[in-house]
């Protein structure tokens, strides 16, 4: 089993055919999604071509968006506190203040997340 990170593609359904596309030419079973609105694009475009989700290939989003749950199939997705993810992000830029142009601190933040498992994910193919 191995990893393949294809693109980049912008967030948007539509780029999700793409990536759907240039996954299934190396035969993917598994697709990880860099937000939700790809995934779901990925999820049209897996329908379109008759690939059975997930009995075919699996597909994981990030954001938990409105609507994921609402796909068909519903989507798997890895969920967080976005609120609290721009207000750590501002709080850094603000805490930095006009040192940002010139200082090379690296910060982290890391924020909970889990999760959510529905319908787009199975065990993998045989």
């Amino acid at each position: 089993m191995s990893a393949e990170r294809l693109g980049p593609f912008p967030p948007t359904t539509e780029a999700g055919g793409a990536a759907a596309d240039a996954a299934l030419v190396r035969e993917a079973t598994a697709f990880v999604a860099h937000n939700d609105l790809l995934a779901i694009g990925v999820l049209k475009r897996l329908a379109e071509r008759g690939r059975a989700v997930p009995g075919q290939v699996s597909v994981v989003g990030y954001d938990d968006m409105f609507g994921a749950d609402l796909c068909v199939p519903a989507l798997t997705t890895l969920a967080g506190p976005g609120d609290s993810a721009g207000r750590a992000a501002v709080e850094l830029l603000l805490r930095r203040g006009s040192r940002l142009a010139t200082h090379t601190d690296q910060h982290r933040v890391v924020l909970p997340s889990h999760l959510v498992i529905r319908d787009s994910t199975g065990p993998v193919p045989r």
